[in-house]
């Protein structure tokens, strides 16, 4: 009788044992399931991330909003107004140390002539107004309703004014990029016409 006592609580501490090694298999397996869960939802949180963030790179959020203009003096041109709208965004940071205004005019090229904002626009202003504010070989963004700030609003209207330093000739290729941070550039590539009157003239691109 005794012997069979015995037996029997070996068996009872050998369940117990394996009931114990499984309650330890499955916190282990609960524990990586969860570590396993938590940095897939990590990934897939970084991974749509970094989409929108390439997404926003490789789209501009500027356009051209209108016909851009040239100021010519009859033998060539010695200003540019190109009209801007915010797209897809809510605004657009157009501070001086927040964008970049490339121009490439023939052969010579300057690596950055923006001067950033305006600070203020007349509703009465002309473009020669606006071109009279602008040095030469540098651009200024005067901005139509503006609030103040130094940001390009979707309800408002921006003109970026190029002043060029020397007069661009008939048949000009001339090629601006306007770089927002952190976007990808609005390029403007334009020949200059071969019949100039002098005066605000349109251009195709």
């Amino acid at each position: 009788m005794r012997k069979w006592n015995i037996i029997k609580s070996k068996r009872a501490m050998v369940g117990l044992e394996a009931a114990i090694i499984l309650i330890a298999f499955v916190i282990i397996a609960g524990a990586f399931s969860f570590m396993v869960i938590n940095q897939g939802l990590f990934a897939t949180e970084r991974g749509k991330t970094v989409v929108q963030e390439g997404l926003q790179q490789a789209s501009t959020p500027l356009c051209v909003d209108g016909s851009v203009l040239l100021k010519s003096t009859g033998s060539g041109i010695d200003a540019i107004m190109i009209p801007l709208r915010t797209y897809g965004v809510k605004y657009v940071a157009m501070a001086k140390n927040q964008t970049a205004v490339t121009l490439k005019v023939g052969s010579s090229a300057w690596s950055n002539i923006y001067e950033g904002v305006n600070s203020t626009f007349s509703a009465s202003a002309t473009f020669d107004d606006l071109v009279n504010n602008t040095g030469e070989d540098r651009a200024r963004l005067f901005i139509k309703n503006t609030n103040g700030d130094y940001a390009l609003d979707s309800n408002e209207k921006g003109f970026l004014i190029i002043k060029l330093s020397t007069a661009a000739s008939a048949r000009t290729h001339v090629v601006v990029e306007i770089k927002p941070e952190k976007a990808a550039p609005l390029t403007v590539d334009f020949y200059v016409p071969e019949s100039l009157q002098t005066g605000w003239i349109t251009v195709s691109g």
